[in-house]
């Protein structure tokens, strides 16, 4: 019976700390969605993979993205309507780098209309503690992946799925 309740005890433990593991990437995630709606690009910049940012060629497009952005969100009214954070896939550790996938609906409206994208993020930490996290489209783009560690075989990143658009009307636009 001791060795019951021993065991039982290591599950509990083990358990509670896969699901705060849970928690602190959503919160994570969360804040830089946050971050995100309200245009705060130094924060959000601040929630990706510290190599993808630190390469003065990578900042320098970040930052013309980033100006291309705010000049076009000025300019057609674009607002982000809502970004919704799925729950976390279970964590794995792949070369030092934990990993795990995220899914990511983000709704963003204009003048013309409303787009609605399902993507999937990429979670990555060295500690456990601070989380970084990538969209899976980067991981097509050569240079990109280059500079971002290799994923574990075990993660599974569904397939993206193609966007909704609507008209000022709220009727579907086919593509």
């Amino acid at each position: 019976m001791k060795y019951f309740l021993l065991i039982l005890s290591w599950i509990v433990a083990g358990t509670a700390t896969a699901q705060n593991q849970q928690t602190v990437i959503k919160t994570e995630a969360l804040k830089m969605a946050k971050a995100l709606a309200a245009m705060d690009l130094e924060t959000y910049a601040s929630f990706s993979w510290p190599e993808l940012v630190s390469d003065p060629q990578n900042k320098q497009r970040i930052k013309a993205a980033a100006d291309s952005a705010d000049k076009y969100r000025k300019q057609f009214n674009i607002k982000v309507k809502s970004i919704v954070i799925g729950n976390p896939s279970a964590v794995v550790t792949y070369k030092g780098v934990m990993q795990c996938t995220i899914p990511q609906t983000l709704a963003v409206e204009a003048m013309m209309g409303s787009i609605e994208t399902e993507s999937t993020l990429i979670g990555l930490s060295r500690d456990g503690k601070k989380w970084y996290f990538v969209s899976s489209n980067f991981f097509d783009n050569k240079e990109t992946k280059e500079k971002l560690p290799e994923l574990s075989p075990q993660l599974i990143i569904p397939k993206q799925k193609k966007p909704v658009m609507k008209d000022a009307d709220g009727k579907e636009i086919k593509m």
